[in-house]
């Protein structure tokens, strides 16, 4: 009998947990982008996003970062490498087939394609098959200690016209800032501004702003163009399939053929 009323207890106690739990998630609030009252007609007065978007190489602009502390080390250092040799790989978390994360997810040599939603942006990145999603529902966008980091972050977005504004908090610390042997740290933020252009509307503009104040004595602006195809599709890539580039004991990849 005595073991038979540690298992009611047990239950019991499970129960009661079980049912706070529902509690509690009853208790959260239901944003615009998983409300069962949504209206698709909104979509209509958005800009047309549709079809593939090919990053334009070549043509990224903005001003020079301004590093500070141990990131300035680092980079002065691995420009160091790169400059004594042109083959040289900067160790990076790809090389691990990790998702490169935000920001390189939204600037890497491969198409991207937007899928808007109500109150929600959902971004596909050819490599990797990358998922990223912006809530433009009106919902707040949390501070860094609410969230555990990620390598995409909490994205919020909000249209000023026919322009998305999009911030950007939590993203995981050492993960590529802006170009190779830039990290960031847990203290990143960015905002993205992205719009057609006003004379193309087949050329996509991104334009990022970061704030670190670990890595950056002022905020570092760059600018990216893409281009749009619409009879592209994205295919499958896989980077652990057949992966060719191990990692040897100093961290650098190398080819294995």
């Amino acid at each position: 009998m005595q073991a038979n009323r540690f298992t009611i207890s047990a239950l019991t106690l499970a129960l009661a947990l079980g049912g706070a739990a529902l509690q509690a998630q009853d208790a959260r609030p239901v944003y615009p982008a998983s409300s069962d009252k949504v209206s698709y007609a909104e979509l209509d007065k958005l800009p047309d996003w549709r079809g593939i978007w090919q990053p334009n190489i070549g043509r990224i602009t903005g001003d020079e970062p301004m590093l500070i502390g141990e990131y300035k080390k680092h980079h002065d250092e691995e420009q160091a490498k790169l400059k004594a040799n042109a083959n040289y790989e900067v160790p990076e978390t790809l090389d691990n087939c990790e998702p490169d994360g935000m920001p390189s997810m939204m600037t890497m040599p491969y198409s991207l394609e937007f899928l808007v939603t109500p109150g929600k942006i959902v971004i596909n990145q050819e490599a990797l098959m990358m998922v990223r999603r912006i809530f433009t529902d009106g919902r707040p966008l949390p501070s860094q200690d609410e969230i555990d980091p990620n390598y995409f972050g909490y994205s919020v977005g909000r249209w000023e016209g026919d322009t998305l504004v999009v911030e950007t908090v939590g993203t995981k610390p050492g993960q590529r800032l802006g170009m190779p042997s830039i990290t960031n740290s847990d203290q990143l933020k960015i905002t993205e501004r992205i719009y057609l252009d006003a004379a193309n509307k087949d050329l996509l503009h991104l334009d990022f702003t970061y704030e670190d104040p670990n890595v950056l004595s002022q905020p570092w602006h760059q600018n990216h163009t893409f281009r749009r195809d619409r009879t592209w599709d994205i295919l499958e890539y896989v980077c652990a399939e057949n992966n060719r580039h191990p990692l040897d004991e100093d961290g650098q990849t190398q080819a294995d053929f």
